[in-house]
């Protein structure tokens, strides 16, 4: 269910991995066994958990994505978890790298960290100490002195926003994936300039596309490997009619979006699992390889169920002559 497949996007049969991106509410509420949790998503064939994450956002909602996905990783000794969107431009990178240095000497391997400006909530940003006109330049100083100090470098910087001087971290596993998410053009030449791939949202397949291959066309000019890591956050409510998917959708697109939700749902698979599943197949063309499956629900359980319908109807469908 969770791998479609081993041909190339754009193929006859796209690789694509499905994950659940677990609602913050649902991980923490009351009675949430974290490795029975793990063992669903396992059992269900799904390739991993996402996991968001935030300081303080609309009204002080959020998790710290490094600890949630410490107590993930911790529960569940097969799971793996991505982190996305990581908002790095709130944190200072020498205390981020210490936390990915022991959380992957932990968990080697079943980390993926998808990193990215956030902004959307200014009053979280000015609250963390920083200038939201500063977000994008203070987040690629910071990834790229992550890389370095991930590497094992000793590392003398005097930047824009950091300052550091013989900063060296060991004890260490190997370094995670370090994606970009967004799903502008200043994320997409992010991603080439620094990252190990991309992770979009709220894009149409045919945007998603274009970002895709303009990512990979501008690392290759800038002498970069090639980004291997392509994904997609997306909001899915499978329901009998589309009115009740739509009504699923709505307190999570507003906790998320506030006042932009109705303009985040186009961007939403809604309707029943059949007619989800054939919207989601564009965005395996497209070459979306990892999707990030968030789907209302009462309970983690629940949510389980649902991503592992849409896996099982998307598998079916890509698979289909």
């Amino acid at each position: 269910m969770s791998d479609m497949g081993s041909g190339p996007p754009g193929g006859d049969t796209p690789t694509c991995e499905i994950g659940l991106a677990i609602q913050a509410d649902l991980l923490t509420a009351d009675g949430t066994d974290l490795a029975a949790f793990g063992r669903a998503v396992l059992d269900a064939g799904l390739g991993y958990v996402s996991i968001g994450d935030h300081v303080s956002h609309r009204g002080g909602q959020g998790l710290d994505g490094i600890v949630a996905a410490t107590a993930l990783l911790a529960a569940q000794p097969r799971l793996r978890v991505v982190v996305g969107a990581y908002q790095l431009a709130l944190r200072h990178p020498f205390v981020v790298a210490r936390q990915l240095a022991t959380l992957t000497a932990l968990a080697p391997r079943r980390l993926i960290l998808a990193v990215g400006a956030g902004g959307d909530d200014r009053r979280e940003v000015l609250n963390c100490g920083v200038d939201p006109r500063t977000r994008g330049d203070r987040l690629n100083e910071s990834i790229a002195l992550l890389h370095r100090l991930l590497a094992g470098e000793n590392v003398d910087h005097h930047g824009t926003h950091f300052d550091l001087e013989q900063a060296f971290i060991s004890d260490g596993g190997p370094p995670p994936d370090l994606v970009v998410a967004g799903r502008g053009e200043a994320a997409s030449k992010r991603a080439a300039r620094f990252g190990t791939g991309w992770l979009g949202l709220l894009v149409t397949p045919g945007r998603y596309h274009e970002m895709r291959t303009s990512v990979v066309a501008e690392a290759e000019a800038l002498g970069r490997p090639t980004p291997t890591w392509f994904g997609l956050n997306v909001w899915c409510a499978p329901a009998e009619n589309e009115r009740e998917s739509r009504e699923r959708l709505a307190e999570s697109l507003t906790r998320s979006f506030g006042s932009a939700a109705d303009r985040a749902l186009r961007y939403c698979g809604v309707g029943d699992t059949t007619k989800i599943a054939s919207w989601l197949a564009g965005y395996v063309h497209a070459g979306a390889a990892h999707l990030s499956l968030t789907v209302p629900a009462r309970h983690a359980e629940e949510a389980v169920e649902r991503a592992h319908s849409l896996a099982t109807a998307l598998a079916e469908h890509v698979q289909s002559p």
